[in-house]
């Protein structure tokens, strides 16, 4: 049976959608980092730093996709409310697993492309 229009869910008008900005970083580092243990430190620094309730209003998301391990390079995206706050939290990362790194950021943009 197919649904009828009225029973079909409603979208949400872009007006009334939450924008998203990406935050494009660098990692310095001595050695190679591999993304699932930089998505490991970066949730674990975010929940430790601003709690679950506050991890969840960033609406935090790393972009699997667009990390680049040769260049270590790699795209966070968030709220566009939560920008300072994320750019704060990339400041305090600074251990992973035994490598002292440095996060830099390279660009904040409201598209993917932009980052480019």
């Amino acid at each position: 049976m197919k649904k009828s229009e009225k029973e079909k869910m409603k979208v949400l008008p872009p007006t009334m959608r939450i924008r998203k900005r990406y935050v494009k970083f660098k990692i310095i580092s001595e050695e190679s980092i591999v993304y699932a243990d930089l998505e490991h430190a970066v949730w674990n620094l975010y929940l430790d730093f601003y709690g679950e309730k506050g991890t969840s209003e960033l609406d935090l998301w790393l972009v699997r996709n667009l990390y680049d391990e040769k260049e270590q390079t790699g795209v966070i995206r968030c709220n566009h409310m939560s920008v300072d706050k994320v750019l704060a939290g990339l400041g305090l990362l600074t251990r992973l697993g035994d490598n002292r790194i440095v996060v830099k950021i390279l660009n904040v943009s409201g598209t993917i492309k932009g980052l480019k």
